[in-house]
């Protein structure tokens, strides 16, 4: 008899929201703490996600599943969990820079023209390239950006991830 999977609905939907709930929690610590441009702050983001991720596999396989979780299940779920956690990640976003606080999108533009001129790039470059800044860094864009980059990372650590975690069911003849 083969071995079915069980649903991933219920997984996806709790470990997405954590992820969703951590990443608004690390958005609101970066804007309103003064660490907007903080590298480390961006490296505990992605200790929160593979840490969400390894939790949510761990979960569906042994609470859910049986107890086996098989590679491509553990890609598909973890991108699921990105998807949903970008979502949630994304939408809030969005509501920030546009109705709650439309300054921290000044702020984000003045961090991105500072770091252009430390990098060495002129005032002249700068006035030319404002008008593509101003549209990548909008809050639509980044809240665009903000769901593919979760989705695209989570698929990524889930490449490592979901070969650790996995368990095939034993053959059945």
């Amino acid at each position: 008899m083969e071995h079915l999977s069980a649903p991933k609905s219920s997984t996806v939907l709790t470990y997405g929201l954590y992820l969703g709930l951590a990443s608004v929690l690390n958005l609101l610590i970066v804007n309103y703490g003064g660490l907007m441009g903080n590298v480390v702050v961006g490296l505990v983001w992605y200790a929160i996600l593979i840490a969400i991720l390894v939790l949510g596999l761990k979960h569906y396989k042994e609470k859910i599943n049986s107890g086996f979780l098989k590679y491509g299940q553990g890609l598909g779920l973890s991108t699921l969990i990105g998807l949903v956690g970008g979502v949630i990640y994304g939408v809030f976003s969005y509501v920030l820079y546009t109705i709650i606080d439309p300054s921290v999108h000044e702020k984000l533009v003045a961090i991105s023209q500072e770091k252009a001129l430390e990098q060495g790039t002129t005032e002249a470059q700068l006035e030319q390239a404002e008008g593509i800044l101003n549209i990548f860094l909008s809050p639509a864009s980044v809240s665009v950006m903000t769901v593919v980059g979760a989705v695209f990372w989570a698929f990524v650590f889930s490449l490592v991830i979901a070969a650790i975690v996995k368990k095939d069911p034993e053959p059945t003849f």
